[in-house]
């Protein structure tokens, strides 16, 4: 069976343009810092399948890395205040593999996408006949 694609998302630039910190690094790097974050942001996507989330990254050469979704075991959202006016969020993933904790930064709708990975996580977890052991 096929792998089916949910979604497939870049990091957005909105919340660069609502925060004046970022207005000020810019002045004073003469644009260095937004020409470097923007790169960064065009150069990064996030996608989510219904076997795997896959994050690829790299300017001038590519990385590719990806966590089986019956790998991750936490979700966590977060949001800053000019994060929130313009709709964006982060989604840090973590999982039971090698892969260390993965933050997707300033996603659109993240409260959305993190809810569609968790409930696809715990699908996959199902289908693959996983269980989870909680050590106290």
């Amino acid at each position: 069976m096929a792998e089916k694609k949910i979604w497939s998302e870049k990091a957005s630039m909105r919340d660069f343009y609502s925060t004046p910190i970022h207005w000020i690094l810019t002045f004073i790097t003469v644009g260095f810092y937004f020409l470097i974050i923007y790169l960064w942001r065009l150069n990064t996507r996030y996608s989510l399948t219904d076997e795997r989330l896959i994050i690829e990254t790299g300017i001038l050469s590519k990385h590719i890395d990806e966590i089986e979704l019956f790998r991750i075991k936490d979700t966590k959202l977060s949001q800053g205040l000019c994060q929130r006016f313009v709709g964006l969020g982060n989604i840090s993933v973590s999982s039971t593999d090698n892969t260390k904790d993965i933050i997707m930064v300033c996603i659109p709708n993240a409260k959305e996408k993190r809810e569609q990975l968790r409930n696809l996580a715990n699908a996959a977890r199902s289908k693959k006949g996983v269980r989870t052991l909680v050590h106290e």
